[in-house]
């Protein structure tokens, strides 16, 4: 599906993989019965997640370290970057255009601290509404924007936007505070 008009480039760009989302034949497989609208298509990989993978507590020896193949082969996630990296790469096989977004709690922003919060949201694009529809792969829910966040970044996957562990997380958010702090102080 490629689209033609104004935002087509950005739009063609999340048909693509990143390093950590790449389309191999397993995750061919398990989407190549899906087919509707995007949305349509959305719901049905939504309804995927559970019977794909079983969800566990954090883990810093795997987090934002394994691509999306990966975590399916493990058959668990940790939290929201497993789960939208999962959702992403389903998304981009069936040929919906899909963005890996980076969010940081508006609360941890004006007050800080050693507890970073954030959450992991892709967007799809509705090729009924030409517009990007929010979805919150770990939650299983969609056209539900966040509420509190603000986008950090947004890319084909994590280690696309910059974040490849733990340590590095930490590092882009509290910059990025400092440079919000910086902006609010001028």
């Amino acid at each position: 599906m490629l689209i033609t008009g104004p935002k087509e480039q950005e739009i063609n760009k999340y048909l693509n993989s990143g390093p950590q989302t790449h389309i191999t034949e397993g995750i061919q497989k398990i989407v190549s019965g899906i087919e509707g609208t995007n949305l349509e298509k959305t719901k049905k990989i939504l309804d995927l997640g559970s019977s794909l993978v079983e969800r566990k507590g954090f883990d810093r020896e795997v987090f934002r370290k394994r691509t999306a193949s990966e975590i399916l082969k493990d058959g668990f996630i940790t939290g929201c970057t497993d789960a939208a990296l999962l959702f992403v790469a389903l998304a981009r096989a069936t040929n919906i255009p899909a963005k890996y977004v980076e969010t940081i709690d508006e609360q941890w922003l004006k007050e800080g601290g050693d507890l970073i919060r954030g959450h992991v949201y892709s967007q799809i694009f509705d090729d009924i509404t030409n517009k990007w529809i929010w979805v919150d792969p770990l939650n299983c829910q969609f056209d539900a924007p966040p509420i509190g966040r603000i986008i950090y970044k947004e890319g084909l996957d994590s280690w696309d936007i910059g974040i490849r562990d733990f340590d590095s997380l930490k590092k882009a958010f509290k910059e990025f505070r400092k440079q919000i702090e910086l902006n609010n102080s001028r």
